[in-house]
């Protein structure tokens, strides 16, 4: 592991503990124990405390805090049937981490289980909009939902948490409501001072090798850099990584020997997939293209539609646990992604088939036409 990967474990480590986080768990677990309990009312006081309690962190939140938060609240809001806050509620646990379990020593009902593990593959397919992230932020670190996100990220619609790591060490928390029509979120305006975007983080080189950076001759000194960003957080210089220069993938190490006659002849080189088969490149273009609209489609299938079908069948046998309106939307849903996947595998269908009957020959000037009494037609080798 690099230098600069090791400043970046040590840096995200003090960030992610502290008396905020503490006090965050503190009322996620006096959520759980009301839970536990049956006593609702206690469970949403410590809730909202939580709720609260996040949108002052002072440190980067871990993602499988958030989704415990929102996990505790779908339950609390379950009742006796899953309403659309208990749906939504779930969505937002598996948006932010998407292996999250349910808790079985705080809630036991199969039916509101089953509708958890259904909407995993629900939001999948979940609406995403830009995060809006500047090109340059300085020494300034985006995060939402305990990710880092840059300019091209993207984030799910809803209520998400967003935070900024500013230049000198602090944190900055808030909620941000995500959604198609909101104006972008100005990030370093979170920061309680002014960003100087003209810094250019200094980045050490990465390599996956153990040893990576180290020099062969130990007694030779490790050039010292001095890291804009340390400057402006108060540290002193950090030590610079010696860059690597990766070998090209496939070729052989060369040898300053000349190499030994051994007598034998000459190996005769093999002939390339190109001579062998009569594969040209539209062909391939064609074929490869259909073969991943079909793949898309085939993955749609089981990974959104049929558990959006789950959903629906769900909502027909346990119709007192589903809404009426929940269940027009999780019909809604299932008919346009079962309509998109079913496209995607018909043309990527009939575009590999296309590709797989093109002409394997090709007209020459011989092929000239015919004309005969029972007719016209061509004549000549094709």
């Amino acid at each position: 592991m690099g230098f600069g990967r090791l400043l970046i474990g040590v840096a995200t480590a003090g960030l992610s503990v502290g008396p905020a986080h503490a006090a965050v768990e503190a009322h996620l677990d006096d959520a759980r124990a009301a839970l536990v309990d049956g006593v609702p009312r206690q469970a949403r006081n410590a809730l909202g405390d939580a709720h609260a309690a996040f949108a002052t962190l002072d440190a980067v939140v871990r993602d499988a805090t958030l989704a415990r938060y929102w996990y505790y609240r779908g339950l609390q809001t379950s009742g006796r049937r899953a309403s659309d806050r208990t749906l939504d509620a779930f969505r937002q646990a598996l948006v932010v981490d998407g292996a999250f379990q349910w808790d079985r020593s705080v809630n036991e009902n199969l039916e509101l289980r089953r509708v958890f593990e259904a909407l995993r593959g629900e939001v999948a397919g979940r609406e995403t909009r830009s995060a809006a992230v500047p090109e340059r932020t300085g020494c300034a670190v985006p995060y939402i939902d305990g990710g880092r996100v840059g300019p091209d990220s993207v984030v799910s619609t809803g209520l998400r948490l967003a935070q900024i790591a500013c230049p000198r060490g602090d944190v900055v928390s808030r909620w941000v409501e995500f959604s198609a029509a909101m104006e972008p979120l100005d990030w370093l305006a979170m920061c309680p001072y002014a960003v100087d975007t003209t810094i250019e983080p200094a980045v050490a080189p990465e390599s996956d090798e153990e040893f990576a950076g180290v020099d062969v001759a130990f007694g030779e000194e490790t050039p010292v850099v001095d890291d804009p960003c340390a400057s402006e957080r108060g540290a002193g210089p950090t030590v610079a990584q010696a860059p690597t220069v990766p070998a090209a993938l496939g070729t052989p190490p060369a040898s300053s020997e000349p190499a030994e006659d051994s007598g034998s002849p000459p190996a005769t080189a093999r002939p390339s997939k190109a001579a062998v088969g009569d594969w040209s490149r539209p062909r391939t273009i064609v074929t490869g293209a259909g073969a991943g609209l079909l793949t898309t489609g085939v993955v749609l299938h089981f990974a959104v539609v049929k558990p959006s079908f789950a959903m629906v069948e769900f909502g027909r046998r346990n119709n007192e646990w589903i809404t009426a309106h929940a269940a027009d939307v999780l019909t809604k849903r299932f008919v346009e992604r079962r309509a998109l996947a079913w496209s995607l595998a018909g043309v990527g269908s009939a575009v590999t088939v296309s590709g797989l009957l093109w002409p394997r020959f090709k007209p020459t000037a011989t092929v000239q036409p015919h004309l005969t009494p029972m007719g016209v037609g061509m004549h000549g080798r094709f």
